[in-house]
């Protein structure tokens, strides 16, 4: 579902991506986990062209992404991403924040919009918030009201950037509840993340990054057991003491 081959990405002069050769199968979890800057962020918005990359090649399904056929809003939908920072529009309701990208990229009627943005908040819980505004939610809500958007679109893809980071400790749970739910709807997805006891036990593989670079990948229960690399192994034990 997921193709990069030999991806690299500067910003100015500091190397971002080195050589990245990475892949996802269809239906496939993949934790993406390093130490900050180590490029697990960089990473993922190359998928979907939040981030332009220098050379190499990415696919979605297939498709080449920086063919000049392709959509780059197209592309969004099919891979959509999750925000450490929700990202929802302050002066719009809910229930607008989730039908917007339905009516103005997919072209969704109104009626059509807002019944499936209203299915999809009371999956996350929310349908009783469905007329108020962000400001009026916590952290942990506005989050899953931006899973919800993500899901309107369709996606073949979901990725997440670090959904937990930004989230009082009592509000991850929610958020995490939710991820686990689609975990088990076959969805093909990548999450950036620090939240270690979600990737054992949700994930079918761990790629751990340093620098730039996939230092190793390997599937949850091996990758926590036995890390190949030193460096591997002081953050596993760093992330687990806190």
């Amino acid at each position: 579902m997921i193709q990069m081959k030999n991806v690299q990405k500067f910003f100015g002069d500091f190397h971002a991506l080195k050589d990245i050769d990475f892949h996802v199968n269809q239906g496939e979890i993949v934790v993406v986990c390093g130490p900050s800057g180590s490029g697990k962020s960089t990473l993922i918005r190359c998928i979907n062209r939040l981030e332009e990359i220098d050379s190499g090649e990415i696919t979605l399904d297939g498709h080449d992404i920086y063919d000049k056929k392709s959509n780059i809003n197209q592309i969004r939908a099919e891979a959509g991403m999750v925000f450490q920072h929700f990202n929802l529009f302050p002066h719009l309701t809910i229930i607008e924040n989730i039908s917007i990208a339905q009516m103005k990229v997919k072209k969704t009627s109104k009626k059509e919009a807002k019944a499936t943005s209203m299915k999809l908040l009371e999956r996350v819980g929310l349908a009783h918030k469905a007329d108020g505004y962000p400001n009026e939610l916590s952290g942990g809500q506005k989050q899953r009201v931006a899973i919800a958007r993500t899901l309107a679109m369709k996606p073949k893809i979901l990725l997440f950037d670090e959904p937990t980071s930004a989230l009082d400790p009592e509000m991850i749970g929610g958020v995490l509840d939710v991820m686990r739910e689609l975990a088990k709807e076959n969805y093909t997805i990548v999450c950036v993340t620090h939240e270690m006891g979600f990737a054992k036990e949700v994930c079918n593989r761990v790629v751990f990054m340093d620098e730039g670079v996939i230092l190793e990948e390997n599937d949850p229960e091996s990758f926590f057991a036995s890390p190949k690399t030193d460096r591997a192994k002081k953050f596993i034990q760093e992330v687990l003491v806190h």
